[in-house]
């Protein structure tokens, strides 16, 4: 009964048997038996349910709250018993920029693996936003130039990444000359994400000042790996993460559009829901990896 409380608990919470399916694992045929043999043994509709409606009763919701300490309860003595081992153990599911996966993220999980045998690591790579369907993991990295407002979620600042303007030199000889941001205005560049044909990006110069520019769009990726592609085939500017293009600028491959304005820094931030659910492996990951981008964070030192 205390285990079908919980299930009802988590199947409420999560707004249907889909959702709690992705979150608990449990085949959504099976949370709905469960919930079926509960309703006929206490002999009460607990969730109104059709095709197109999840509704759950008064005695539904009364019932689910209870469920809800008998699961806090009894996730509370597992967690006690496996932080008195000191060992983290469990599965632990990521979600991780393509980008920072590749050249930072996946290196640190293999490490994280071989230290922290007893964890079982799910990494999954996506365009550096919010993954829709949040549920599937425990922790998601993501890539923003603000601070998150998302109130159902914690949000804890791993890195701050410097980005550069940068083209071709084939691109910067065809180009006007190029000395104020002005100069910049309905020039060829390479968009991210869902930008428009015309968008407008935003620069920072190394005194503080700032700058809005309108740009034509010539292509537009989710993908950074492309969008540094496209740079070096002439396509445009792009804005991109100095770690991408440190060794370009050093051979002259890559060169920075407009010295002394880049454009602004972004952050990578750990969301989760909260710190009680987020198991002692995911802590430590997070403590671990946040030690790890410190530790090699890029230097600017490049022409």
């Amino acid at each position: 009964m205390h285990d079908d409380l919980a299930l009802l608990s988590q199947v409420i919470e999560a707004g249907g048997f889909s959702r709690a399916s992705t979150r608990t694992g449990i085949p959504k045929s099976r949370l709905s038996r469960r919930i079926e043999e509960l309703e006929r043994r206490l002999a009460v509709r607990l969730i109104d349910r059709s095709s197109r409606h999840f509704t759950p009763t008064p005695i539904g919701l009364d019932l689910a709250r209870r469920g809800e300490v008998i699961r806090a309860e009894g996730e509370n003595a597992l967690r006690i018993i496996q932080e008195s081992l000191s060992k983290p153990t469990g599965a632990l599911r990521i979600a991780s920029p393509a980008l920072l996966t590749e050249t930072m993220i996946a290196d640190f999980c293999i490490g994280f693996s071989k230290r922290n045998p007893q964890v079982v690591i799910t990494l999954d790579t996506t365009d550096g936003t919010k993954p829709q369907n949040m549920d599937a993991y425990d922790i998601a990295l993501i890539a923003s130039r603000q601070e998150l407002p998302d109130t159902d979620m914690i949000a804890r600042i791993l890195q701050r990444t410097e980005y550069a303007l940068v083209a071709s030199p084939d691109w910067m000889a065809e180009a006007p000359a190029l000395h104020t941001p002005n100069d910049l205005i309905d020039q060829p560049c390479i968009g991210w994400l869902d930008e428009e044909r015309r968008s407008v990006w935003g620069l920072v110069s190394d005194r503080g000042e700032v700058a809005e520019i309108g740009v034509r769009t010539a292509m537009v990726t989710n993908n950074l790996k492309i969008v540094h592609k496209a740079a070096v085939a002439g396509l445009g500017m792009a804005r991109l993460p100095l770690s991408l293009v440190m060794e370009d600028l050093a051979t002259g491959r890559l060169r920075r559009v407009l010295p002394g304005w880049r454009p602004p820094t972004f952050s990578i931030h750990a969301i989760y829901r909260t710190r009680r659910s987020l198991q002692l492996a995911g802590r430590i990951f997070l403590d671990e990896l946040a030690q790890h981008l410190r530790a090699n964070r890029p230097q600017a030192n490049d022409p």
